[in-house]
Order: structure tokens, then C-alpha cells, then sequence
């Protein structure tokens, strides 16, 4: 497929241009992906609000990739090009990929980036990589590559929707475990016993104009705090509905400011998910 000698990677010369040229093209094309249609390539398209909200929180986006693909018509996936010297698992520019790609301008499930050296895919749902795979790899793993990213197959998963996961969200884009984050307009309707001393509180709450899920754990005594915050008799429909591993419905919302930190990724029956733990 390339036609490189591969110790190129290593010509300090060798940037995100020829990375583009000697790497990618031939892979989109390979993958199906055309100048025009309803499988084309768009090249660098610029955002005319350069940024995402978090609530009423502004969250910059300071990238524009290399390219936005399209399968069956519909904006599928990003492509963005690094030097060879790039991290593309853990660093400033994954997080700057998925933030444009949640954007409202743009809405893809689906973001990659390649660096010559590796090519790495990325869900929005999730927060590890659906792949990496190494350049010498890529014609071995090429069924790999072909299974997510080609315009038929990447058009099929983005029909695919749940609501995400909030945590998973803000993790993804640079923030991290054991961070504060303040809920000014906490609103509750969905409360889940785990254990005798442990609660989930659910709601939803928009980034980039997107319901996400977002859960949070609390213990018993924060629990009764949160409850006192609402009426009597929601807070006593509540309480004689409570077991573990029921879920409550309240009768009424509860309404409450909560001071919270970001808890470690946890693995759900079908997904990750991180939960937001109540502090007060």
C-alpha cells in the first residue's frame, strides 16, 4: 500500500504534511473514501464557534483536523495528521479531536489520528481506542482497520445511539480523576440504592448541546442531606421505596447544588462509565 521506506519516520523532516501525502491518502482510498459523493473527503473544516459547551461552561477547541469524512452522506468521521513524534493515545491532541468531534458543527461518533508511526481510532462513547494499530501492522491489520473505518461500516455504528456518559465526556477531554467539579443546578429524578450506605443519582446535563448522562455516588448521611431538600412527602415516597438495587422515581425533582469530584472509569454491563462522587 505505501510506497516509503519506513526509516523516513525517523527525517526529523518528515511532518504532518508528508504524513498526510505518504499515509493517509492511500489509506482513505483503499478504505473507499473519494474526493466527492456521499463517501467524500472534506479537507479542514474550520468551526464558526471554535469551542463546546459544558453546561454554561465554555471549553475551548483549538483544532481544526485534517479531514472530515463522510459515509452515506452523513459527517462520520475525523481524521487528523501528527509528526511521527506525536503521542496519539493520551495527550492534548486527542482531547482537541474528540471536543471537535462532538461539536455541534460537526456531531461524529468516530475520530482518528495518525502519526505516521501508528494509527489510532477513537469512540466517543468510550474512552480507550477501538484500536492501535503500528504502520508496519497496518497491512496485516488491515480487516481491523477496514471493519471500523470504512464508509459502510462507520455509517452502520453511527446509527447506533444511547445517551454518554458525562464523566466519560470530561475525561476525554483533559479533565481527570480526583478533580472538582461544581453542579450549581443539580436536578434529580432517578435514584439507585447499591448498598446500604451507597446511592446513585442520576440526571442528565448538555455538553455541546447533547443530553449526557451523568451519575453520582453518594454515601447514606450525604444521601439524607440531599433528601431534606425536598418535600415531605416526596422525601417519604423515596424513602419507603428504597432497597438495594431498586431504582426510586421521585414523584418531584430534586433540586440541589452539589460539590463534587470525578471518580475513577468503571466498567458497566455494557459500557464505561465514570460517576461524579458527592462531597456535599
Amino acid at each position: 500500500m505505501f510506497d516509503i521506506d519506513p526509516s523516513l519516520l525517523d527525517d526529523p523532516e518528515f511532518k504532518e504534511d508528508s504524513v498526510r501525502e505518504e499515509i493517509i491518502v492511500p489509506i482513505l482510498k483503499r478504505l473507499g473514501y473519494t474526493a466527492s459523493g456521499t463517501n467524500k473527503i472534506v479537507r479542514s473544516k474550520a468551526l464558526l464557534h471554535p469551542f463546546v459547551m459544558i453546561g454554561s461552561k465554555k471549553h475551548p477547541v483549538n483544532i481544526i483536523p485534517d479531514y472530515l469524512l463522510y459515509a452515506e452522506g452523513r459527517p462520520a468521521l475525523i481524521l487528523d495528521a501528527k509528526r511521527p513524534d506525536t503521542d496519539l493515545v493520551k495527550s492534548k491532541h486527542t482531547e482537541q479531536a474528540y471536543s471537535y468531534a462532538i461539536h455541534p458543527d460537526v456531531r461524529v461518533r468516530f475520530y482518528a489520528l495518525c502519526n505516521g508511526r501508528q494509527l489510532v481510532a477513537f469512540d466517543i462513547y468510550q474512552i480507550d481506542p477501538i484500536f492501535v494499530v503500528k504502520f508496519a501492522d497496518i497491512e496485516s491489520k488491515w480487516e481491523v482497520i477496514k471493519s471500523v473505518l470504512s464508509p459502510r461500516n462507520i455509517a452502520f455504528a453511527a446509527e447506533r445511539y444511547f445517551a454518554p456518559d458525562f464523566g466519560v465526556a470530561i475525561i476525554k477531554m483533559g479533565f481527570a480523576p480526583g478533580d472538582s467539579w461544581l453542579f450549581p443546578f443539580g436536578k434529580f429524578s432517578e435514584i439507585l440504592q447499591i448498598e446500604d450506605d451507597l446511592f446513585s443519582l442520576y440526571a442528565n446535563f448538555q455538553i455541546s448541546e447533547i443530553d449526557h448522562l451523568a451519575s453520582f455516588d453518594v454515601s447514606r448521611d450525604i444521601f439524607m442531606d440531599i433528601l431534606s431538600f425536598t418535600d415531605k412527602e416526596n422525601r417519604k415516597s423515596i424513602m419507603r421505596q428504597l432497597k438495594p438495587g431498586a431504582i426510586v422515581y421521585t414523584e418531584r425533582p430534586i433540586l440541589v447544588c452539589l460539590e463534587t469530584v470525578i471518580g475513577k472509569p468503571t466498567q458497566g454491563q455494557q459500557e464505561v462509565f465514570v460517576p461524579l462522587i458527592i462531597k456535599r
